[in-house]
Protein backbone atom coordinates (compact mmCIF):
# COMPACT_ATOMS: atom_id res chain seq x y z
CA UNK A 1 0.00 0.00 0.00
CA UNK A 2 1.47 3.13 -1.19
CA UNK A 3 1.67 6.23 1.18
CA UNK A 4 -1.19 8.27 -0.66
CA UNK A 5 -3.54 5.51 0.01
CA UNK A 6 -2.79 5.47 3.19
CA UNK A 7 -3.49 8.86 3.96
CA UNK A 8 -6.41 8.33 2.27
CA UNK A 9 -7.46 6.00 4.92
CA UNK A 10 -6.45 8.32 7.53
CA UNK A 11 -9.95 10.32 8.28
CA UNK A 12 -9.04 13.50 10.11
CA UNK A 13 -11.52 13.68 13.83
CA UNK A 14 -14.61 15.70 12.54
CA UNK A 15 -14.23 19.02 13.92
CA UNK A 16 -16.99 18.88 17.44
CA UNK A 17 -19.06 22.51 17.96
CA UNK A 18 -20.14 23.28 21.25
CA UNK A 19 -23.97 22.55 22.04
CA UNK A 20 -26.39 25.20 20.02
CA UNK A 21 -29.79 25.32 19.35
CA UNK A 22 -29.18 24.85 15.66
CA UNK A 23 -32.99 26.18 14.96
CA UNK A 24 -35.27 29.27 16.44
CA UNK A 25 -37.73 28.84 19.34
CA UNK A 26 -40.29 29.82 16.99
CA UNK A 27 -39.63 27.01 14.79
CA UNK A 28 -39.42 24.66 18.17
CA UNK A 29 -42.86 26.06 19.19
CA UNK A 30 -44.28 25.16 15.57
CA UNK A 31 -42.50 21.42 16.16
CA UNK A 32 -44.05 20.67 19.25
CA UNK A 33 -47.61 21.73 18.20
CA UNK A 34 -46.85 19.07 15.13
CA UNK A 35 -45.96 16.37 17.94
CA UNK A 36 -49.12 17.93 20.05
CA UNK A 37 -51.06 17.39 17.31
CA UNK A 38 -49.96 13.43 17.37
CA UNK A 39 -51.22 12.89 20.83
CA UNK A 40 -47.79 13.98 22.51
CA UNK A 41 -46.95 11.39 24.30
CA UNK A 42 -44.27 8.93 22.83
CA UNK A 43 -44.56 9.70 19.23
CA UNK A 44 -42.63 7.88 17.36
CA UNK A 45 -40.05 9.82 15.19
CA UNK A 46 -41.81 8.40 11.88
CA UNK A 47 -45.00 9.49 12.43
CA UNK A 48 -43.25 13.05 12.96
CA UNK A 49 -41.55 12.71 9.82
CA UNK A 50 -44.43 11.57 8.13
CA UNK A 51 -46.28 14.84 9.19
CA UNK A 52 -43.32 17.30 7.87
CA UNK A 53 -43.64 15.21 4.62
CA UNK A 54 -39.93 13.64 5.36
CA UNK A 55 -38.71 9.99 5.44
CA UNK A 56 -35.24 10.00 6.97
CA UNK A 57 -34.93 10.34 10.08
CA UNK A 58 -31.20 11.41 9.90
CA UNK A 59 -32.70 14.76 7.52
CA UNK A 60 -30.68 17.75 9.27
CA UNK A 61 -34.06 19.83 9.39
CA UNK A 62 -35.72 17.05 11.48
CA UNK A 63 -32.66 16.62 14.12
CA UNK A 64 -32.11 20.34 14.22
CA UNK A 65 -35.25 21.00 15.55
CA UNK A 66 -35.44 17.34 17.68
CA UNK A 67 -32.12 18.86 19.53
CA UNK A 68 -33.19 22.22 19.74
CA UNK A 69 -36.47 21.60 20.95
CA UNK A 70 -34.73 19.23 24.08
CA UNK A 71 -32.23 22.23 24.50
CA UNK A 72 -35.66 24.37 25.21
CA UNK A 73 -36.71 22.15 27.24
CA UNK A 74 -40.08 21.37 25.59
CA UNK A 75 -39.34 17.12 24.57
CA UNK A 76 -37.71 14.34 25.88
CA UNK A 77 -36.50 11.34 23.01
CA UNK A 78 -35.72 8.14 24.02
CA UNK A 79 -36.35 4.56 21.73
CA UNK A 80 -36.91 6.48 18.39
CA UNK A 81 -39.67 8.53 19.85
CA UNK A 82 -40.49 12.10 21.12
CA UNK A 83 -42.23 12.83 24.62
CA UNK A 84 -43.62 16.47 25.04
CA UNK A 85 -42.66 17.57 28.97
CA UNK A 86 -44.90 20.01 31.28
CA UNK A 87 -43.26 22.66 29.84
CA UNK A 88 -44.34 22.25 26.59
CA UNK A 89 -47.70 21.55 27.51
CA UNK A 90 -48.26 24.58 29.64
CA UNK A 91 -46.70 26.62 26.56
CA UNK A 92 -49.94 25.20 24.39
CA UNK A 93 -52.43 24.63 26.60
CA UNK A 94 -52.23 28.44 29.00
CA UNK A 95 -54.29 28.78 32.37
CA UNK A 96 -54.78 31.71 31.67
CA UNK A 97 -54.11 32.79 27.88
CA UNK A 98 -51.72 34.10 25.89
CA UNK A 99 -49.43 36.05 28.14
CA UNK A 100 -48.93 33.28 30.09
CA UNK A 101 -47.51 31.21 27.47
CA UNK A 102 -45.19 34.03 26.18
CA UNK A 103 -43.89 34.22 29.91
CA UNK A 104 -43.32 30.57 29.72
CA UNK A 105 -41.83 30.42 26.23
CA UNK A 106 -39.38 33.53 27.54
CA UNK A 107 -38.11 31.04 30.92
CA UNK A 108 -37.32 28.33 28.11
CA UNK A 109 -35.26 31.07 25.60
CA UNK A 110 -32.89 31.15 28.89
CA UNK A 111 -32.94 26.68 29.10
CA UNK A 112 -29.71 26.02 26.46
CA UNK A 113 -26.88 26.59 27.83
CA UNK A 114 -25.57 28.29 25.47
CA UNK A 115 -28.26 30.94 25.64
CA UNK A 116 -27.93 31.39 29.25
CA UNK A 117 -24.37 32.66 29.14
CA UNK A 118 -25.46 34.69 26.09
CA UNK A 119 -28.15 36.52 28.38
CA UNK A 120 -25.87 36.77 31.21
CA UNK A 121 -23.42 38.82 28.87
CA UNK A 122 -25.81 40.81 26.59
CA UNK A 123 -28.90 41.49 29.54
CA UNK A 124 -29.53 44.85 29.41
CA UNK A 125 -26.97 45.62 26.41
CA UNK A 126 -26.58 45.70 22.85
CA UNK A 127 -26.33 42.59 21.08
CA UNK A 128 -24.07 42.54 18.13
CA UNK A 129 -25.54 42.23 14.70
CA UNK A 130 -25.27 38.64 13.37
CA UNK A 131 -21.87 38.29 12.13
CA UNK A 132 -19.99 39.67 14.70
CA UNK A 133 -21.81 37.87 17.30
CA UNK A 134 -20.73 34.85 15.24
CA UNK A 135 -17.33 35.47 15.65
CA UNK A 136 -17.72 35.48 19.43
CA UNK A 137 -19.56 32.62 19.61
CA UNK A 138 -16.52 31.23 17.56
CA UNK A 139 -13.79 32.70 20.17
CA UNK A 140 -15.55 32.44 23.07
CA UNK A 141 -17.76 29.82 23.01
CA UNK A 142 -16.76 27.36 20.82
CA UNK A 143 -18.68 27.25 18.56
CA UNK A 144 -16.77 25.63 14.97
CA UNK A 145 -16.67 28.02 12.05
CA UNK A 146 -19.27 26.44 9.84
CA UNK A 147 -22.18 26.87 12.19
CA UNK A 148 -21.07 30.30 13.80
CA UNK A 149 -23.22 32.73 11.86
CA UNK A 150 -26.51 30.05 11.97
CA UNK A 151 -25.89 29.78 15.69
CA UNK A 152 -25.84 33.54 15.87
CA UNK A 153 -28.85 34.12 13.70
CA UNK A 154 -31.03 31.44 15.74
CA UNK A 155 -30.25 33.46 19.53
CA UNK A 156 -30.77 37.16 17.41
CA UNK A 157 -34.21 35.23 15.72
CA UNK A 158 -35.48 33.80 19.34
CA UNK A 159 -35.32 37.37 21.00
CA UNK A 160 -37.12 39.13 18.26
CA UNK A 161 -39.86 36.55 17.71
CA UNK A 162 -40.12 36.66 21.78
CA UNK A 163 -40.33 40.54 21.85
CA UNK A 164 -36.80 40.68 24.20
CA UNK A 165 -34.96 43.13 21.36
CA UNK A 166 -35.37 46.83 21.47
CA UNK A 167 -33.72 49.21 19.67
CA UNK A 168 -31.31 46.49 19.84
CA UNK A 169 -30.99 45.46 23.30
CA UNK A 170 -31.38 42.75 24.70
CA UNK A 171 -34.22 43.48 27.53
CA UNK A 172 -35.30 40.23 29.57
CA UNK A 173 -37.52 42.09 31.33
CA UNK A 174 -40.49 43.41 29.40
CA UNK A 175 -41.72 46.71 29.56
CA UNK A 176 -45.15 48.13 28.32
CA UNK A 177 -46.14 51.57 26.70
CA UNK A 178 -41.92 52.55 26.18
CA UNK A 179 -41.74 56.36 25.48
CA UNK A 180 -40.47 57.46 22.00
CA UNK A 181 -37.75 59.29 22.26
CA UNK A 182 -36.72 61.32 19.23
CA UNK A 183 -33.43 62.73 18.62
CA UNK A 184 -32.39 65.29 16.05
CA UNK A 185 -29.35 66.16 15.08
CA UNK A 186 -28.34 68.97 12.33
CA UNK A 187 -25.09 70.62 10.81
CA UNK A 188 -22.25 70.69 12.74
CA UNK A 189 -19.49 72.93 11.11
CA UNK A 190 -15.91 73.19 12.43
CA UNK A 191 -16.63 77.13 13.71
CA UNK A 192 -16.96 77.37 17.42
CA UNK A 193 -19.91 79.07 18.95
CA UNK A 194 -20.46 82.25 20.45
CA UNK A 195 -19.49 82.24 23.94
CA UNK A 196 -21.95 84.38 25.07
CA UNK A 197 -24.55 82.52 22.95
CA UNK A 198 -23.21 79.63 24.09
CA UNK A 199 -24.08 79.79 27.70
CA UNK A 200 -27.26 81.27 27.55
CA UNK A 201 -27.85 77.72 25.81
CA UNK A 202 -26.52 75.97 28.28
CA UNK A 203 -28.81 77.36 30.86
CA UNK A 204 -31.64 76.11 28.82
CA UNK A 205 -30.57 72.64 28.31
CA UNK A 206 -33.43 71.23 30.21
CA UNK A 207 -36.41 72.95 29.95
CA UNK A 208 -40.34 72.25 30.85
CA UNK A 209 -42.79 71.97 27.98
CA UNK A 210 -46.79 71.52 28.18
CA UNK A 211 -46.71 68.06 27.90
CA UNK A 212 -42.93 67.00 28.51
CA UNK A 213 -38.83 67.48 28.89
CA UNK A 214 -37.08 69.05 25.86
CA UNK A 215 -33.12 68.95 26.16
CA UNK A 216 -31.13 70.85 23.99
CA UNK A 217 -27.62 70.24 22.58
CA UNK A 218 -26.03 73.69 21.34
CA UNK A 219 -23.70 72.78 17.94
CA UNK A 220 -21.00 74.60 17.24
CA UNK A 221 -22.98 76.07 13.97
CA UNK A 222 -25.71 77.85 16.47
CA UNK A 223 -27.81 75.10 15.87
CA UNK A 224 -29.00 72.80 18.42
CA UNK A 225 -29.57 68.80 18.71
CA UNK A 226 -33.08 67.99 20.78
CA UNK A 227 -33.85 65.26 22.87
CA UNK A 228 -37.67 65.24 23.93
CA UNK A 229 -39.03 63.04 26.65
CA UNK A 230 -43.05 62.82 27.49
CA UNK A 231 -44.18 64.30 30.89
CA UNK A 232 -45.73 61.10 31.68
CA UNK A 233 -43.04 58.53 31.47
CA UNK A 234 -42.40 56.24 34.40
CA UNK A 235 -39.41 55.30 36.48
CA UNK A 236 -38.74 52.05 34.03
CA UNK A 237 -39.34 54.39 31.12
CA UNK A 238 -36.56 56.49 31.98
CA UNK A 239 -34.35 53.88 33.07
CA UNK A 240 -34.74 52.34 29.60
CA UNK A 241 -33.89 55.57 27.54
CA UNK A 242 -30.79 56.20 29.61
CA UNK A 243 -30.19 52.67 29.08
CA UNK A 244 -31.00 53.16 25.28
CA UNK A 245 -29.16 56.36 24.92
CA UNK A 246 -25.86 54.76 26.50
CA UNK A 247 -26.03 51.68 23.90
CA UNK A 248 -27.45 53.10 20.91
CA UNK A 249 -26.84 56.99 20.21
CA UNK A 250 -23.04 56.37 19.92
CA UNK A 251 -24.30 53.52 16.66
CA UNK A 252 -26.32 56.64 15.97
CA UNK A 253 -23.68 59.26 15.94
CA UNK A 254 -20.86 57.12 14.00
CA UNK A 255 -23.18 56.38 11.34
CA UNK A 256 -24.60 60.30 11.27
CA UNK A 257 -20.80 60.92 10.64
CA UNK A 258 -20.91 58.85 7.70
CA UNK A 259 -23.95 60.61 6.11
CA UNK A 260 -22.36 63.95 6.44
Amino acid sequence: MNSQSKENLEKKPREKSALYPAVSISECYEFIRQIDSLGGKSVSYASILNLMGLTNPTTKSFLNRIGASKQFGFITTGGSTAQLTDLARRILYPNTGEAESKKLLIEAFGNPPLYAKLIERFKDKAVPVKSQLGNILMNEYRIIKQVKDNAANCFIQSADYLGLLNHGVLCMDQMEDKPQAAISSQEVPSEKPDSTEHAQRTDDFTRQQEDGYLFEIPTMGKKTARFYIPDDVTQKDIDYIKLYIENMLPVFLDNLKTEL
